[in-house]
């Protein structure tokens, strides 16, 4: 028997009034989440086996963690979510190497208090959960993975028991040729590191085993650029993994080890909340298009995404295409999702997007990539971020719709059904 995602969503409730973004030392626009055939977990019922599941679409939007400040604050975005068709809210609860949830691990995030370890006296992810399963929709925790501090800042000491990763754990950090993070946004942690994918796997658990989430997101799950990471501990793995295979390229062994993290993440899950969906925002270009030269996540970021797929240690990507669909460009967002649909090896593709197309809001464009993504028979999509959609409190309502002019979530529908799920 195939197992509910969770009550539809209800529509009744009004939109409640925005709350601002808050403060925001790198905002949306940077901190995005790392910006084919129908399969038969897809297709419709047969009539012969009525306990076969009915077809779904996951409607997603991220909130990061620069979206809110307060309780009602985050209430708010995921009232105005459900109000809007939604059905699943990505919550961003870890930004770098810390907590918007009461951790075992990580200090508590310096953004919610001010000060690094600081208690804020409310959970947000607690909060999002009973928020979200109020309404019937899913709560993904959405975490950035291998992101570790603002590479303008320097790691303070954390008040309270838990200290940021990087001060008792120097030796993490990614560093190129150099010896030194060159990176303008973020420190990042070596996935190379076998402490720091322990590390990763062990926030994954804490989350897992406290926390009645539906999903879990990771972001950021790469490494900063080809030049990553050259730190004492990863270069002498490559180095005696070369020993034994002397083809082996450091392009491919350090996508070893970002696939290497995610499996660990993969087998946390697996013990402890199998029935939880492990999902990640990944760049939005595998490989360029035929003809094109362009970024790609593959062999510049070392993010195997569709690997993982194949590997089955992931359930589902969102490929972060923050492009319109443009036939003939480098960037089309139909062609580019019809790369990774046709690689998706019978997990799930939720399709990313940008709310907004050259910075302004143009919602047929937002209306031409739902009707692609239906089309292609991808299993959903996610929008980035609710940030854009409070900025005018309209542009919730235009995924319903009204009665002369339905949008696109305008009938409710169920996530869809993962068949390799208990």
């Amino acid at each position: 028997m195939w197992r509910t995602t969770g009550l539809l969503c209800l529509f009744a409730l009004a939109l409640a009034a925005c709350s601002s973004p808050g403060a925001e030392d790198d905002d949306d626009t940077t901190d995005h989440p790392d910006a084919g055939a129908s399969g038969d977990d897809a297709s419709a019922p047969d009539a012969a086996t009525p306990d076969a599941p009915p077809p779904g679409e996951l409607r997603g939007v991220w909130i990061t963690r620069f979206a809110y400040s307060t309780q009602s604050g985050l209430e708010a975005i995921i009232d105005r979510a459900a109000a809007g068709g939604f059905n699943a809210v990505f919550v961003q609860v870890r930004g770098n190497g810390d907590a918007y949830y009461a951790s075992t691990i990580e200090p508590w995030a310096q953004r919610l208090t001010g000060t690094l370890g600081r208690d804020p006296g409310w959970d947000p992810l607690q909060v999002a959960i009973g928020r979200a399963h109020g309404h019937g929709m899913e709560l993904h925790a959405y975490i950035n993975a291998l992101s570790a501090w603002p590479a303008s800042g320097t790691v303070p000491e954390a008040e309270g028991p838990r200290q940021h990763p990087l001060r008792d754990h120097p030796e993490w950090l990614a560093v190129d040729s150099t010896g030194t993070n060159r990176d303008s946004e973020y420190r990042w942690f070596s996935p190379g590191h076998p402490e720091v994918r322990a590390h990763t796997a062990a926030v994954a658990r804490d989350i897992l085993t406290r926390y009645d989430v539906d999903g879990l997101h990771l972001d950021r799950i790469r490494t900063p650029g080809p030049d990553y990471s050259r730190d004492a501990v990863t270069v002498a793995a490559y180095d005696a993994a070369r020993a034994d295979d002397p083809a082996l390229t450091w392009a491919d062994f350090m996508r070893d080890q970002v696939t290497a993290t995610v499996a660990a993440v993969h087998a946390v899950l697996l013990e402890v909340a199998p029935h939880v969906k492990l999902s990640a925002s990944v760049w939005g270009i595998y490989e360029p298009l035929p003809g094109c030269n362009t970024s790609r996540g593959f062999s510049q970021y070392y993010q195997d995404s569709l690997g993982w797929l194949d590997d089955e240690v992931m359930d589902a990507i969102v490929p972060m295409m923050y492009w319109p669909v443009e036939p003939g460009a480098c960037t089309d967002w139909a062609a580019l999702l019809d790369g990774f649909m046709a690689g998706r090896a019978g997990r799930h593709v939720w399709a990313g997007m940008h709310a907004l197309d050259d910075g302004a809001w143009d919602f047929a464009q937002v209306l031409a990539r739902v009707d692609e993504a239906r089309a292609q028979q991808a299993h959903g999509v996610v929008v980035f971020a609710s940030t854009y959609l409070d900025a005018e409190p309209a542009r919730w309502a235009d995924f319903v719709g009204d009665d002369r002019t339905p949008g696109p979530f305008a009938e409710p529908i169920a996530t869809p059904w993962m068949d390799w799920k208990p």
